[in-house]
């Protein structure tokens, strides 16, 4: 009878962790069957979703640090980059883009954020507008 009971649970079990595995990453959405996700470039996006319905861009200041790129050459001629970290008081000038896309009343709405040309974030909005 025991061994009844501990069976039961193990479907269900199976079931959200193959839902767990197959669910989107927190910041992406689908293009029809393209996935875009953090990390994309602004062209990747415009290529798989097409216009966004709005576009608002702005350029921000953000306190930061210094990353010059040093530049290794190995043996054998390998080539090893790197960034190197300075902590010093230097400014960094953020273009910010956040494109809006509606897909229509049936489905969510979604904002892409780019900081320099890369997704940076993606937000659900509410469903969208029009027909």
């Amino acid at each position: 009878m025991a061994r009844r009971a501990l069976a039961r649970p193990l479907p269900a079990l199976g079931l959200a962790a193959l839902a767990l595995a197959v669910s989107e990453p927190a910041a992406a959405f689908r293009c029809g069957s393209r996935l875009v996700t953090e990390g994309d470039p602004a062209s990747k996006v415009l290529r798989f979703c097409g216009e966004p319905e709005s576009v608002q861009e702005r350029v921000i200041y953000r306190k930061g640090l210094t990353r010059p790129r040093s530049v290794l050459r190995g043996p054998g001629g390998v080539i090893l980059q790197d960034e190197v970290v300075f902590y010093d008081e230097s400014v960094v000038e953020v273009v910010v883009e956040e494109w809006t896309y509606n897909r229509g009343p049936h489905k969510l709405m979604r904002l892409v954020r780019f900081e320099n040309g890369v997704v940076v974030e993606v937000l659900t909005l509410g469903y969208g507008y029009g027909g």
